[in-house]
């Protein structure tokens, strides 16, 4: 084909989709100026409506949809259009429908409708109505037939009650249903219809209460997917700075202390509403979202801490909540309803505790790693008496008597300092906030039981000791060497810096910590025999990475990780030791991992990796 019959081609295709509206023009400067307009205006209304200043924002609002619909009646050709006054329809819509509540006179509000749509934008049952009753209304007559009424089809809907009808096409003022909305009757549960909810049903009864799905018998649920009657989830807001509560200081400790045992740690008592974590919490229950953003009073949880959402007061069982917890609550939804803690799928009392240790001094801290190491051992192993001895850096619990449980202190306490010296940790703070715990155990089968009671994990078995740090806790736990097979030091050395490194940063990786932990313990002792065969071992594991950074990508089984993390940061500590010693200073002044890492290096470790592999690989050949 030539060029020349190309484009005659593509002309004529171009004109025929023109032809047959496939083309429409596009928004006009004039046109954007006119709906810029509308939103200043709309601002306007909403303010004489805030003000409950009624005769204002009636004639506001005439004159407000009068323009409008000169727009919407231009978007009936124009495609662009439509999309642009989408917003301001959702927005008018608000005003339009808080105004009817209050008994104000208003003109109806039209839908813009895209060229070729024929409803004239009119409400769509199953887009804008049926995901409406199946939210709000779902839990006891779209699911069930409460009150021997169902809404689960259409015609379920249509057909009525016992009573009669609930619905009249063209009299939404006469229609059962919206009489029954408005007098907050229904739904019940805690659940409200906003008001832009009552002006979409009240419009779609208006106009006829039309159907436009595929089947009169088609469940509503087919339209709005959430069988369980709720909205969707919530998005998860981040605080901005200028919030006065706190979710993880103010709300979470409540949550965790009032509403746990209904709603937490996997029990949806109630509802189906699960309030072990923030996640699980904005899901919401059968009665749909317990909180709306910036609107306390609208939120259901409120309601129910205040007794006034029906059914019973929360929390059940419980003396109401203080005035004050609850006024907290309601500014923290007010503020947004932000989560500052650090993980919304973490349970909620681990929220709590976080942000509590995190608030804490340092012999606050000591005091409540205490209470964990009590409690700790008792899980572990409780019916064995424990020692306890504390030190400058360390509280030891064990098993193997008071007299030795001292020496270990003591020897704790050379080592801490050994370490310190080459981390170069600052003298004028504590090694580690809070202190560190030491768990002692006289043997094998102990380690094992505390690994399994304590961590819920099988201890690998070539392990003598570890290490475990998550802010609210800090720990060692270990098999102290008796016959002289190995070094106590570097086993000591290898929980103590473990532990220390990963406390400097949140988001420090654990093969980092793991691999800085075994690459001080070995130098502390180069020759002791544990240290010779994380080497031998890690020699082997070498020859399998497929790619040299495996092990930071958990790709590698654990203690192959750990081996390869061992002789990368080992690599990385002795190649260049002052920049190792920026890196951790960088950690020390607040950076994330990330950035202490970029800043000191150029790049992130996944690309020094490979220049460790070759490293690696020559002298395993020289040897």
């Amino acid at each position: 084909m030539s060029l020349a019959v190309l484009r005659c081609s593509m002309a004529v295709a171009l004109l025929v989709t023109f032809l047959c509206g496939g083309l429409s023009a596009a928004v006009t400067a004039k046109q954007r100026s006119a709906v810029n307009t509308l939103k200043r205006k709309i601002r306007t209304a909403e303010r004489f409506t805030a003000q409950e200043r009624y005769d204002e924002a009636s004639v506001a609002i005439t004159e407000l949809i009068r323009e409008y619909d000169e727009l919407v009646e231009q978007a009936r050709e124009e495609e662009d259009l439509v999309r642009l006054l989408e917003p301001v329809y959702s927005q008018l819509l608000r005003t339009h429908a808080r105004l009817e509540l209050e008994g104000v006179e208003v003109p109806p509000l039209r839908k813009p409708s895209a060229p070729g749509d024929s409803s004239g934008g009119a409400v769509s049952f199953r887009e804008h109505v049926a995901p409406i009753l199946v939210a709000k209304c779902g839990r006891c007559h779209v699911n069930s037939a409460r009150g021997m009424f169902s809404m689960a089809t259409y015609a379920d809907l249509m057909r009525g009650s016992e009573a009669g009808k609930v619905i009249f096409e063209k009299d939404d003022t006469g229609s059962r249903l919206i009489e029954v909305i408005e007098s907050g009757d229904m739904p019940r549960g805690g659940l409200r219809i906003t008001p832009e909810e009552l002006a979409t049903l009240k419009a779609w009864i208006r106009e006829g209460a039309r159907y436009d799905g595929p089947d009169l018998q088609s469940p509503l649920t087919t339209f709005a997917p959430d069988t369980r009657g709720n909205a969707p989830t919530l998005e998860i807001a981040r605080p901005t700075g200028q919030e006065t509560v706190s979710f993880a200081n103010d709300i979470a400790p409540v949550l965790a202390e009032s509403c746990a045992g209904c709603h937490g740690n996997g029990r949806q008592n109630g509802g189906q509403f699960n309030l072990a974590t923030f996640e699980a919490m904005l899901r919401g229950g059968d009665s749909g979202p317990p909180l709306v953003p910036r609107n306390a009073e609208e939120s259901l949880i409120v309601r129910k801490l205040k007794g006034t959402a029906g059914g019973e007061r929360m929390p059940r069982g419980q003396p109401p909540l203080a005035d004050e917890v609850i006024a907290k609550i309601a500014t923290w939804i007010d503020e947004g309803a932000a989560f500052d803690g650090h993980d919304p799928r973490a349970n909620v009392i681990e929220v709590a505790d976080l942000a509590r240790a995190l608030r804490s001094t340092h012999d606050e801290l000591s005091q409540q790693r205490a209470q964990l190491a009590s409690r700790n051992w008792r899980l572990g192993l409780p019916n064995v008496d424990a020692a306890t001895n504390t030190t400058k850096n360390f509280l030891l619990v064990g098993n193997i008597g008071e007299a030795t449980l001292r020496q270990y202190g003591e020897q704790a306490e050379d080592v801490a300092t050994r370490v310190a010296d080459l981390l170069k940790v600052p003298e004028d703070e504590p090694l580690i906030k809070g202190r560190m715990t030491l768990y002692v155990l006289a043997g094998r089968y102990d380690y094992s039981e505390f690994g399994k009671m304590v961590e819920q994990r099988e201890l690998p078995s070539q392990w003598r000791g570890h290490w475990r740090f998550n802010v609210i806790d800090a720990y060692g736990a270990f098999v102290p060497e008796r016959g002289g097979e190995f070094s106590n030091d570097v086993l000591l050395g290898h929980v103590i810096a473990g532990t220390y490194v990963a406390s400097l940063a949140r988001d420090v990786p654990r093969w980092f910590a793991e691999g800085a932990a075994r690459a001080t313990a070995a130098r502390l002792e180069p020759r002791d025999p544990r240290v010779e065969q994380w080497d031998k071992q890690a020699e082997s594991v070498l020859g399998t990475l497929a790619e040299p950074h495996d092990f930071m990508a958990g790709k590698l089984a654990p203690e192959a990780a750990d081996l390869a993390a061992y002789r990368f940061v080992s690599f990385v500590m002795t190649r260049d030791t002052r920049r190792f010693r920026a890196l951790l200073q960088n950690l020390r002044d607040g950076q994330s991992f990330e950035n202490a890492f970029l800043t000191v290096y150029r790049v992130p470790p996944e690309q020094i990796a490979p220049a460790w592999a070759r490293y690696e690989a020559t002298n395993t050949r020289r040897r």
